[in-house]
């Protein structure tokens, strides 16, 4: 695994983006709906209204701090998965990023966007392994922490439910029940 990059244009937002009420309605994540169908087009509608109709596939969402903080409701990843979205964030708490990488959305954090190095509509490529972040737009770049290998291989397969199916068509045995394991009782 050499290269995972990714070339989108950026919607930018700032601080304390939240999952509920920010990148999804918290109705829809109550009541756990998770077709991606559903949640597209209501993606970011709470703090951009415009949002689904600007966005395309392998856009790049910028936040700053404490990107998807509250409740680790994971419907805001799930549709930024189906739109083949990255992210990129000062910070996001940890609980939020294994959600983003169990749905297969990667992330770099320690992303400083406090001088507008990015602005809406700006082209930009991301080298996860790297860390390297190119804004062609602004003829910028910055390397920040790379997304580290275990997270990039689950994401690479999609997320959780891809690499735990890789998983099992790597391990044919695993994927059959084994016998109850007999416990010894003292006597």
């Amino acid at each position: 695994m050499n290269h995972f990059q990714k070339t989108g244009f950026c919607h930018v937002f700032g601080d304390d983006l939240p999952l509920d009420e920010g990148l999804i309605p918290f109705q829809m994540a109550i009541e756990r709906i998770d077709d991606p169908a559903l949640l597209v087009p209501e993606l970011l509608r709470a703090v951009s209204p415009s949002f689904a109709a600007r966005v395309q596939q392998g856009d790049i969402l910028v936040a700053g701090r404490r990107f998807a903080c509250g409740k680790p409701h994971f419907q805001g990843f799930i549709a930024m998965a189906a739109l083949g979205m990255s992210a990129l964030c000062e910070s996001i708490p940890y609980k939020s990023l294994r959600g983003a990488i169990s749905k297969g959305v990667p992330v770099l954090s320690q992303v400083r966007n406090d001088h507008g190095q990015f602005r809406d509509g700006d082209r930009v490529t991301i080298d996860f392994m790297t860390g390297e972040v190119t804004n062609h737009s602004q003829g910028t770049a910055q390397r920040v922490a790379a997304l580290p290998p275990v997270l990039t291989d689950i994401v690479m397969r999609g997320g959780s439910r891809g690499f735990l199916a890789d998983w099992l068509r790597e391990h044919p045995q695993a994927a059959t029940a084994s016998p109850p394991v007999q416990r010894h009782t003292p006597a």
